[in-house]
């Protein structure tokens, strides 16, 4: 009470009557949601980057069976291969070939993702063509994430120094085993 007789209405200001309702409890619990948006926003915009290129690929995939651009290189090995693309792409794609396990290196050829001169690599698998495309990636190594688009399987994921897309109408789990032994195979290098 004050000296006039009038009584107190509490704390003048909005910041003080906000306070004094149970609101202040609010500011920390909005800051860590804050946060947590901020870390995975970033997370999120990359994931969604990689799969957006996905109906490019497949067109792209779809063309070269069509036509005669299926392979530009044909290897009696993959050291062919590999040097095919020096001068063609800024980079050094990694290429095995997997005939022993079912996938036969047919050869590679370049193609624009993005407008970005990319290797692709062309597996056989039975009747099947798996186009592997090869670029360079950001360091950081993710396992693989799979997808399908008008009928085409594909898997992406992402080692120390590349990130790869396979592109197939082969069964999922074909495309599953293939990225396995690269993989392993790009591990034991």
């Amino acid at each position: 009470l004050r000296e006039s007789g009038q009584r107190s209405e509490g704390p003048r200001g909005w910041l003080p009557r906000f306070m004094a309702r149970g609101w202040g409890t609010a500011g920390p619990g909005f800051a860590a949601g804050a946060l947590c948006a901020a870390l995975a926003l970033p997370l999120a915009r990359q994931a969604w980057q990689g799969w957006a290129v996905v109906p490019q690929l497949v067109t792209l995939h779809v063309q070269a069976l069509r036509g005669p651009g299926l392979i530009a290189v044909a290897p009696p090995d993959p050291h062919t291969v590999r040097p095919w693309f020096q001068g063609r792409i800024d980079y050094a794609p990694p290429v095995f070939d997997f005939a022993a396990d079912g996938f036969v290196l047919l050869g590679g050829r370049v193609d624009k993702v993005r407008g970005e001169s990319t290797a692709a690599l062309v597996y056989r698998r039975d009747r099947h063509v798996i186009d592997l495309y090869v670029q360079p990636g950001d360091g950081t190594v993710r396992g693989p994430s799979a997808v399908s688009e008008r009928g085409f399987n594909l898997l992406q994921w992402s080692d120390a120094g590349m990130r790869y897309t396979a592109v197939s109408d082969v069964e999922p789990r074909e495309l599953d085993y293939f990225a396995a032994l690269w993989r392993e195979r790009r591990q034991a290098q």
